[in-house]
């Protein structure tokens, strides 16, 4: 099985999403989408998140980097192992409201990137919904790091992140839709 391709794949991959209205439904059809990425996928979408962080500087590279790599692949590790064992873990419950605004984004977004990267792209909106959705955890790792030295972080049980309400201008930003609230500055 081959990932996802050109127009009409993203438009069928976000069609199979939409139908989902509960936390393990959309598990099953994010497994299924994730499934037909190869390890080169995982592979090139690393070798493009490192293209994209070569104009951050040094020190903030190096922080944010390891994030970024725990984004794409300790997801999409729990994403595969938690299907495979059958998501006895899985807390069911219906899915946010905002979960189709996310799939007219997400096709927006891909629909709107160069040919030779739409795929990737909908590799990190699906690892992305995984989080956000399935597992009710943010759409960066706690940890991530932000310039001025502020990061994503967990109190009292509650995620919290220094860019949550900063975002609005972005039209394909996660933060609309991440169970994160804006920590205080």
């Amino acid at each position: 099985m081959s990932a996802t391709r050109g127009p009409a794949g993203i438009r069928r991959a976000c069609a199979r999403l939409r139908p989902a209205t509960t936390r393990r439904e959309l598990a099953a059809a994010l497994y299924r989408e994730v499934s037909g990425y190869s390890l080169f996928d995982l592979q090139a979408m690393r070798g493009r998140m490192e293209r994209d962080l070569q104009s951050v500087p040094a020190g903030y590279r190096r922080r944010l980097y390891p994030r970024m790599m725990e984004m794409i692949f300790e997801t999409h590790h729990t994403l595969i192992a938690t299907m495979r064992r059958g998501n006895p873990e899985l807390e069911d419950g219906p899915l946010a409201e905002e979960f189709q605004d996310f799939c007219g984004m997400v096709e927006r977004t891909c629909l709107n990137t160069d040919e030779e990267e739409e795929h990737l792209e909908l590799l990190y909106f699906l690892l992305a919904a995984f989080n956000i959705f399935v597992l009710g955890r943010p759409a960066h790792p706690v940890g991530t790091p932000f310039p001025g030295g502020l990061e994503v972080e967990v109190r009292d049980g509650e995620y919290l992140c220094p860019v949550r309400e900063k975002a609005d201008d972005v039209s394909n930003a996660l933060c609309p839709y991440c169970p994160a609230k804006q920590s205080e500055v």
